[in-house]
């Protein structure tokens, strides 16, 4: 029974997952192009004074990478079970590596909500010195390695494993794998600094093709075995 039950929560929350992310997607697009850019210093000195004039797009893509955060906590480690026979010792270490990804990322986002619009008005406000110190990237992770790479490594893992022990559907694994390769591609172009369109393709393909629909089939699969 308890493991039915981990089984429904992870399946619910998986299947939420996915449909946030396609919610962030559209939210996304309608966030002023000067807002869409990484977290380097360069895009942070054109996010400041345009999220001063209109926050209120950014604000909900915040309030919804939260959510979606603490809802794949607790997808996480029903998803984890799914492979945990074939082998438990990866299951366990990249489960808890995602975990904490995720719990960076809720953090990250409650953060810029509380301070995005005070750090911006002072931006705008102040002088050279105090717009140079404000576009300085800060923050736990602040070039998304831990997040983007931790998360990526589980569902590479899960998918990787689920192949092995003919857990899931095949082409349901390849599409875990290409999600993973997405994840680690977000985290390079922010690291690298590569230009804002290939980021853009970067996450249309992991954040509105392959991110949803893995975690809404993984999610569908998990509700199936708890019924």
């Amino acid at each position: 029974m308890a493991d039915k039950s981990v089984a429904r929560l992870g399946g619910v929350a998986s299947i939420a997952v996915g449909g946030l992310y396609l919610l962030i997607a559209i939210t996304f697009l309608v966030v002023p192009a000067e807002q869409q850019g990484g977290s380097g210093t360069g895009d942070l000195i054109r996010f400041f004074p345009s999220f001063h004039v209109n926050p209120t797009p950014m604000m909900v893509l915040f309030a919804e990478f939260t959510l979606c955060a603490v809802l794949a906590m607790a997808a996480v480690p029903a998803i984890a079970r799914l492979v945990r026979d074939v082998n438990e010792g990866l299951s366990r270490w990249t489960s808890n590596l995602a975990l904490l990804g995720f719990a960076i990322v809720a953090v990250y986002y409650v953060q810029m909500i509380a301070e995005s619009p005070s750090r911006a008005a002072a931006f705008v406000a102040g002088d050279s010195s105090t717009r140079a110190a404000l576009a300085i990237p800060s923050g736990v992770d602040p070039q998304f390695l831990l997040r983007y790479g931790a998360t990526g490594l589980w569902i590479f893992v899960v998918s990787v494993l689920a192949l092995k022990g003919n857990k899931l559907p095949k082409i349901l694994a390849a599409i875990g794998i290409l999600a993973a390769a997405m994840y680690w591609l977000l985290a390079a172009t922010d690291v690298l600094g590569m230009a804002a369109t290939l980021r853009t393709v970067v996450a249309i393909v992991g954040g509105v093709v392959a991110g949803p629909i893995w975690y809404i089939w993984v999610g569908s699969a998990l509700l199936k075995s708890a019924a």
